[in-house]
């Protein structure tokens, strides 16, 4: 359908380092009727409770190794689910238990669509225009969103926003700074656990992160939740001897450090956040590893 073909889709456990994982990247186009090159596809939809959904599938060489990617989000939450799936050409089918299915085949509408690539803006990609027709059930747990439609555009802008990467974050450390950085993560049976503060200095915004990783048989999903929160959101000591962390909502509660406890009672509290599709999940105890070091966050790049 399109001159950008797909590679392996691995699991990550957020959006930055999925454009990395899942492989998407610019390759020869097909040659009409290649059998063994693998199938893709994609496209988006609005959802229940203003979440929005990104669905890219593929499929290795001969078809084999087919996997979904599915992405919902909604203002600094999200949850990316990775399942097995049948993709072709033309059907992506992933049957994805009480989540849902999707089974649906690729109906071209005879009108070929260009895009100026974001990589690289020299760069157009001609595809063939169409809609995928079938059934597309979403049902997410807890309700947080929800989906059930039977025809939805094609839209190849993922894939090439997956193809091109994405920016992110960086931080400094050194003598100097006075800004603190807090991380706290554990290893569940499913996957782990992580959240994450920076606050530049003493009063400023608090950049907070938190995320969970799991496992339900054969799908691997990643939730996340970031948000900027009020200076009073971390409280810390400028030797960093003691810190208090409590971020506005989704998340609730405060989280203790305190670095001359035992290690049982160094990260201590009720601090907790509700992820899209799984609620009140502890952030704090003695299950945590935690650390406290002056760092300086940096705009995203």
């Amino acid at each position: 359908m399109v001159g950008v073909l797909w590679g392996k889709i691995g699991w990550v456990a957020a959006l930055a380092s999925a454009v990395v994982a899942v492989g998407l990247a610019p390759a020869p186009a097909r040659a009409a009727g290649e059998p063994d090159t693998g199938g893709y596809g994609s496209f988006t939809l609005e959802v229940s409770n203003g979440y929005r959904m990104v669905v890219i599938a593929g499929s290795g060489a001969g078809y084999r190794n087919g996997e979904i990617l599915i992405w919902l989000m909604r203002s600094g939450r999200a949850a990316l689910y990775f399942a097995p799936a049948t993709v072709t050409d033309t059907r992506i089918d992933a049957e994805l238990g009480e989540l849902g299915r999707i089974s649906v085949e690729f109906q071209p509408s005879g009108l070929k669509g260009k895009l100026r690539s974001p990589c690289d803006p020299s760069d157009r990609v001609i595809y063939d225009r169409g809609s995928y027709v079938g059934a597309i059930e979403f049902r997410g747990e807890e309700g947080y969103a929800k989906a059930s439609v039977t025809s939805v555009p094609f839209s190849i802008r993922p894939l090439i926003a997956f193809a091109c990467g994405s920016s992110g974050t960086g931080e400094q450390f050194g003598a100097g700074i006075r800004g603190a950085r807090l991380v706290a993560w554990t290893r569940t049976r499913q996957g782990r656990v992580r959240l994450q503060a920076n606050q530049n200095r003493p009063g400023a915004r608090v950049h907070v992160e938190a995320s969970i990783e799991e496992r339900r048989g054969d799908i691997r999903i990643a939730r996340e939740v970031r948000l900027v929160s009020p200076g009073a959101g971390l409280e810390f000591a400028p030797d960093l001897r003691f810190a208090a962390l409590r971020p506005i909502a989704p998340f609730s509660g405060t989280g203790t450090f305190r670095r001359g406890a035992k290690e049982a009672n160094r990260w201590t509290g009720t601090l907790a956040v509700d992820f899209p599709g799984r609620s009140n999940v502890s952030l704090a105890g003695d299950r945590f590893h935690v650390s406290l070091i002056h760092a300086l966050r940096t705009k995203a790049h």
